[in-house]
């Protein structure tokens, strides 16, 4: 004989779509010389995707450890 949870209807499972995104990826730095203040904001650019991308992650595996409950 069939449970009573087997029975129900399992609730719809939601994703934020922005925790299927892809990270950004590292910057593209320029074949050329670079002035100093053009390689730190490349620099800084590089470092928030690189912190964006960590947190999409973390967001991804609190996301797939819910749902495997």
């Amino acid at each position: 004989m069939p449970s009573v949870d087997s029975l129900l209807p399992k609730p719809a499972v939601h994703v934020d779509p922005s925790v299927m995104a892809e990270c950004e990826g590292v910057v593209d730095i320029p074949h050329r010389f670079i002035p100093s203040d053009e390689a730190a904001r490349l620099h800084a650019e590089d470092r928030r995707r690189f912190g964006a991308c960590r947190r999409l992650n973390h967001a991804k595996g609190a996301t797939i450890k819910a749902l495997a409950r």
